[in-house]
């Protein structure tokens, strides 16, 4: 009874092992008598069942027999296919039925039944069958399960994928590409994965989900198009993905084919809940699918299920355990060109975009409280349907689309996603909208203009939204800009200025109490006092505002008053507390995605590493907090990673290198207007004094024009190349190194025979806090005597 249109070898299949064992597992079961194998159209459903078919034939003593169900119309009868494949003639006869089940009652065979989705009476068939035929084991191939009880369905999905910019071995070992490469040999014969177009290979096959018919349409392109130049005609997709052979049924010619065969089986209203799917980017929950649609949820939720069980969508959980709804990009390529043609985009896509709106503003809303980390959780796992959003809004409601960038300024912002978010805020802010948003939205863009060096810009944009906040009276627009106008004049180096634009913040921010963020007045005046005067007067209303973010549950807040009080607690000598608090600030920051305050964390233990000489533990953090800098395109804070690695290198033998990375450090500074601050001052002088102890001179001199003249680029690489060569725990020199960069200027003054009153009044200290911090000193130099602290220093060349 072998089928006769299934070889008698089986053909080998291309990263489908793991399928193939499975799928012939189950078979071997004796409760499995029916196996359905389902899967998006395109998935090669058809090529399993038939390879397995052909492996597990002699297993069955009649062999096996295949019924190619594709050319059937729905009004004809199944059993009369089943019937030619046996042999039977006359086979459209009305007891075609009984004839069948005589033939192979006592029967020891498996029947595959191929494309049997758009046949509604397959499943009384299957029925009837497994009751008339005990020996007789089923396999079918559809895009939607039978959904009988004795029914076990084996779910196909595409073949796996290689990661994004995956090496060449990793490239060439993913089944899609190898898929890939065996069918454009087919066309070409000399074809080769090469450095040159492996990554635009593996592109072409994220693009194309990995769907083995999609990438052998694509593959053949090659004949005429190289593999870069084919990824760039992808966009669209379907219009490139047909051509395929002509021994195939014509629904698998093209994709585009593929895609109508299996929306012909849908229902008029099910066709338009998938169209509508189409609009969503990245999946949807069942609250946006049910918003969109205009559909209750329990009803949502039925038909999102007939379209799962049609493999036309995916069901998948999302990090908090909601179920979530995608399509692959070709589905949902087919599903918007169908919704266009019908005339319907317009309403869905406005529906989607006043959803989303709403989306942004309620995770807005509880972006500084005390459900912070879902809220920004939920925006990164929504952000493409914001694009989606965005991107409709500006072309067809501006009002909407000011109002969407205003609601998503803060995650831009904590999330790190400065050049896309500045992108969205200009375009949004060229259009019309409310003053209320505009207000906000100018804020947010200034915010990040300053966040990633741009001044200039920064100050006009928040400029112009405190003067828009002012004509509306607008208070809690004009604390937000002023506090920001503060920060922005504490980075360019105006503290005085910063101290007026704060003081003018404070009174309206405590007037309404309303959490500005990640800063706010008073945490602000604060650091002001730390950076630009003394740290023991930035503990107070550091406190303080660690206490009013830690009640209201703001995380990020608290992460930046955490780590403010151990740069503090650095600067007054205590680094056991200070390394402390400065880990919890960087978990903190890494729970919620702080891209930028994870920077100033990792570089902060990085310094205080370098400070307690723990040179190994302090490499990594500097590294890497590099290199998020770099991706993030932060100029201020790739110098001030600069300045921090350049204090590694002058503690680790590297004197040469840390004069130049000082130097490139304070170049960029002035080129971007962000002069240093006293506190970051000291630790660069600190540095410098260390580096001169193993430089001549006129070598000395050299180092500092040479960085000046390095380039930026050129200065990160040399610094991610550095590695420490001392690795016992002990700097070169002696336990001068060890010193903080205050303590180090205490060193100087006393080798200079300054009396502590002298340098308390040099500083504009008290002399208690200069005792502290002789008393420090003494300590790590293990000293008891100014004497023996000025000889050190005498030693070192710090005198």
């Amino acid at each position: 009874m072998d089928g006769s249109r299934l070889s008698a070898t089986p053909v080998p299949l291309i990263g489908r092992d793991t399928d193939v064992r499975a799928l012939a597992h189950l078979l071997g079961e004796p409760a499995a008598r029916l196996v359905t194998v389902t899967g998006p159209g395109g998935v090669g459903k058809s090529s399993l069942a038939a390879h397995v078919t052909r492996i597990l034939s002699a297993s069955y003593r009649d062999g096996v027999c295949a019924a190619f169900l594709a050319a059937l119309r729905p009004d004809m009868l199944i059993e009369s296919a089943v019937a030619r494949e046996l042999g039977l003639r006359d086979s459209t006869s009305r007891d075609v039925l009984s004839r069948v089940l005589t033939r192979l009652e006592g029967a020891h065979l498996l029947l595959l039944l191929d494309n049997a989705e758009h046949l509604p009476q397959t499943a009384a068939f299957v029925c009837a069958l497994l009751e008339g035929a005990q020996g007789v084991r089923v396999l079918v191939t559809s895009r939607v399960p039978l959904r009988l009880s004795r029914e076990r369905e084996f779910v196909l999905g595409a073949l796996p994928v290689p990661r994004r910019d995956s090496p060449l071995r990793e490239v060439q070992a993913s089944a899609s590409v190898q898929l890939f490469q065996q069918r454009a040999r087919a066309v070409q014969r000399d074809f080769e994965l090469r450095p040159d177009n492996a990554q635009a290979v593996a592109e072409i096959c994220v693009r194309l989900d990995g769907l083995p018919l999609a990438i052998e349409l694509a593959a053949a392109r090659i004949r005429v198009l190289p593999p870069v130049t084919l990824l760039s005609h992808l966009h669209p997709a379907l219009e490139l993905l047909t051509g395929g052979p002509s021994d195939r049924p014509e629904r698998q010619r093209s994709l585009r084919a593929t895609l109508a065969w299996s929306e012909q089986l849908l229902t008029p209203e099910q066709r338009q809940l998938l169209w509508t799917l189409g609009v969503f980017v990245g999946g949807a929950s069942l609250a946006d699918f049910s918003a969109v649609a205009g559909l209750p949820e329990p009803l949502a939720l039925d038909q999102l299920d007939l379209l799962a069980r049609h493999s036309l969508i995916r069901m998948q959980p999302a990090p908090d355990g909601e179920e979530r709804f995608d399509l692959l990009a070709l589905i949902r390529e087919f599903a918007l060109e169908r919704l266009v043609q019908e005339g319907k985009d317009h309403g869905v896509r406005q529906r989607h975009a006043h959803h989303f709106l709403e989306v942004a503003l309620r995770a807005d809303a509880e972006l500084w409280g005390a459900r912070q980390r879902e809220a920004l959780a939920s925006l990164e796992r929504e952000h493409s349907n914001l694009r989606a959003a965005l991107g409709w809004a500006l072309q067809h409601d501006p009002p909407l689309a000011l109002d969407l960038v205003a609601a998503l300024g803060n995650f831009w912002s904590v999330h790190g996603h400065f050049t896309e978010g500045r992108h969205w805020l200009e375009r949004a802010l060229g259009g019309e909208g409310s003053a209320a948003s505009r207000v906000r939205a100018l804020s947010a863009a200034g915010e990040i203009a300053r966040m990633q060096g741009d001044h200039g810009q920064a100050e006009r944009l928040l400029s112009a939204s405190l003067t828009l906040a002012r004509e509306q009276g607008d208070t809690s627009g004009m604390a937000a800009a002023l506090n920001l106008l503060g920060v922005l004049a504490h980075n360019a180096a105006r503290p005085d200025e910063a101290r007026v634009l704060l003081s003018e913040a404070l009174p309206l921010w405590e007037a309404g109490r309303r959490d500005l963020g990640r800063t706010s007045p008073l945490f602000n005046l604060g650091r002001l006092s730390l950076y630009w005067g003394e740290a023991h007067d930035a503990v107070e209303p550091l406190s303080r505002a660690l206490d009013f973010w830690r009640g209201v549950g703001n995380t990020h807040g608290v992460a930046y008053a955490l780590y403010s009080l151990g740069r503090a607690l650095m600067e007054l000598g205590d680094t056991a507390r200070a390394r402390q608090l400065l880990r919890e600030s960087l978990d903190l920051r890494r729970a919620i995605g702080d891209e930028r305050g994870i920077i100033a964390s990792q570089t902060a233990l990085g310094l205080n590493a370098v400070t307690s000489g723990e040179f190994e533990a302090a490499q990594p953090l500097l590294s890497e907090a590099l290199t998020r800098s770099v991706r993030l395109g932060h100029r201020r804070n790739i110098a001030e990673c600069l300045e921090d690695y350049a204090a590694y290198a002058a503690r680790v033998g590297s004197a040469a290198q840390a004069v130049r990375w000082c130097a490139a450090a304070q170049h960029l500074r002035g080129m971007i207007g962000a002069p240093a601050a006293p506190l970051d001052e000291r630790q660069v002088d600190a540095t410098l004094r260390h580096a001169r102890m193993s430089l001549s001179a006129a070598a000395y001199d050299r180092e500092r024009r040479a960085g000046t003249l390095l380039g930026l680029d050129a200065a990160v690489q040399e610094a991610q190349a550095l590695r420490a060569i001392s690795t016992t725990g002990e700097p070169p020199g002696n336990a001068a190194f060890r010193l903080s960069p205050r303590e180090l200027q205490m060193l100087h003054f006393l080798a200079q025979g300054r009396s502590n009153r002298e340098i308390a009044q040099t500083l504009g200290l008290s002399e208690k806090t200069v005792a502290r911090h002789v008393e420090n000193v003494f300590g790590k130099l293990d000293v008891h005597s100014r004497a023996s602290a000025v000889a050190i220093a005498i030693r070192e060349g710090l005198a």
